[in-house]
């Protein structure tokens, strides 16, 4: 799991590692050079047009088990700039990220819009291979608050997942698990406002998963600057309670 998490960096944020070649990472991605999110720009989808704008790429050791890395995409007509900064674990098998979009113009920008904080495709499953959604109920002031459940990931169907009326937790809860045979992801959601996570099992296409705020679609006037939710994945291998118990160390050590 280490090693998967080390490899999905290299190959979502460095830029550095074939993703055909993961193992239940990456696989292609459809939002281009394999990042792990996507939007629209003044009606053009994120994937047709980020390889024309200027990118640069960095990395800062934070502690002994952190790093940091920042990947930058500045819009050369608009001068929209979008930061990625994620936060690599070494202690853990785990990753994090925020994408921040800054107008540095005089000028008010195009329609930002589809802004999916996290937009991948994990591993295909193998023949025959059910995958499992772990999710809960969140809170609706009842006796099944916080229900857990696990749904079976039909091909070709999706699981959309969000709260009722911007309340972050009222009905949903944006923490997940992907399980498939003793192998899968944790994955979560940060919960400002009205967050909604979707997860499409495609079969030899992967497991498509993508999350954000709905309804996203507006200008950013001069110098102002947005950000999406906080995203975190945890791989892991084995068993599933013992993937639950390494994200609940991780949060004991980290946050």
């Amino acid at each position: 799991e280490m090693e998967r998490k080390t490899r999905w960096v290299a190959t979502s944020l460095d830029g550095t590692e074939d993703s055909r070649q993961m193992g239940f990472g990456l696989v292609a991605s459809d939002n281009g050079e394999d990042l792990p999110f996507s939007f629209k720009y003044n009606g053009k989808i994120s994937k047709d047009f980020l390889k024309g704008w200027k990118i640069s790429k960095s990395r800062k050791k934070l502690d002994s088990n952190r790093t940091e890395h920042t990947i930058t995409y500045t819009d050369p007509q608009t001068a929209l700039e979008v930061n990625c900064v994620a936060i690599e674990y070494h202690d853990f098998p785990t990753v994090e990220w925020i994408v921040y979009f800054e107008n540095t113009s005089s000028e008010k920008t195009p329609i930002l819009s589809e802004i999916k904080a996290l937009d991948i495709s994990l591993e295909s499953p193998e023949k025959n291979e059910k995958v499992y959604l772990h999710h809960h109920t969140g809170d609706t002031c009842s006796a099944d608050s916080y229900q857990p459940h696990k749904s079976e990931m039909i091909p070709q169907k999706s699981i959309r997942i969000s709260p009722c009326a911007g309340r972050p937790t009222n009905g949903a809860f944006p923490y997940f698990n992907l399980e498939l045979n003793h192998r899968g992801v944790i994955v979560v959601v940060g919960w400002p406002g009205q967050w909604y996570s979707e997860f499409t099992n495609q079969q030899d296409k992967g497991i498509h998963v993508c999350a954000g705020q709905e309804l996203t679609n507006f200008r950013l006037l001069p110098g102002e600057k947005v950000r999406t939710p906080l995203v975190v994945l945890q791989f892991w291998q084995g068993d599933y309670i013992r993937s639950q118990n390494i994200w609940r160390k991780w949060m004991l050590t980290h946050n």
